[in-house]
């Protein structure tokens, strides 16, 4: 069963403090959600891990997850990618044709940004994309700005439905991008300018403390 990241921010610093307290240096890290950590030399590198991931302070690392169905989005995820390196900022592709919801999740332990697209198929977003958003909604993430984006060819609801999800997450959004058809070179432009954005605004998170 995975703990939402809500509860472990309440929960795992407290219990990792106390150890720090007591002096503990343990062998063995045994939990209930994953792996059991053994090793001969100090261990203490996992338990700061917990930590980090438990806390979910921002980071430059933005996730984009996104499905496509022609290519359309695809590229719009990958020019968004560009803005953000142009500003200084990691960005983490995960094309969920080619990723388990897990991966996506894993990668939002330590990331600042959340940005989502989706191609629309029969007036909704992608199928894989909503399984996706419904995983991480249950698991509520902290401390995240993000975007929607996506392609469409007739009424184009995807983008508007992905950030309804993103903003009842409670993630921050702070732009979209849609594009009729394949995007033009002014849409790809927004999409740079949207990875420029979202850089931008993680850096000022970060400093800022």
């Amino acid at each position: 069963m995975q703990v939402p990241f809500q509860r472990r921010a309440h929960v795992v610093p407290k219990l990792l403090d106390q150890v720090k307290k007591m002096g503990l240096k343990p062998k063995v890290v045994a939990t209930d959600h994953g792996p059991l950590w053994r090793r001969e030399e100090d261990i203490s590198w996992i338990l700061q891990l917990y930590e980090n991931w438990a806390l979910q302070k921002p980071t430059r690392k933005a996730v984009i997850a996104y499905d496509t169905m022609w290519g359309g989005t695809d590229l719009m995820a990958r020019t968004i990618a560009d803005g953000l390196a142009a500003g200084g900022t990691m960005a983490k592709l995960t094309p969920i044709g080619g990723s388990h919801r897990s991966d996506v999740a894993t990668e939002v332990l330590d990331a600042g940004a959340l940005l989502v697209g989706s191609h629309t198929l029969n007036n909704n977003m992608f199928p894989s994309v909503a399984d996706v958003l419904t995983y991480l909604k249950g698991l509520r993430p902290q401390n995240l700005i993000g975007a929607a984006f996506g392609s469409y060819g007739w009424s184009g609801e995807s983008v508007k439905q992905v950030r309804e999800v993103l903003e009842a997450m409670k993630v921050n959004v702070v732009g979209e991008v849609k594009s009729k058809y394949g995007p033009t070179k002014e849409v790809l432009q927004e999409c740079h300018n949207l990875g420029l954005q979202i850089a931008q605004r993680l850096k000022e998170l970060v400093e800022g403390g």
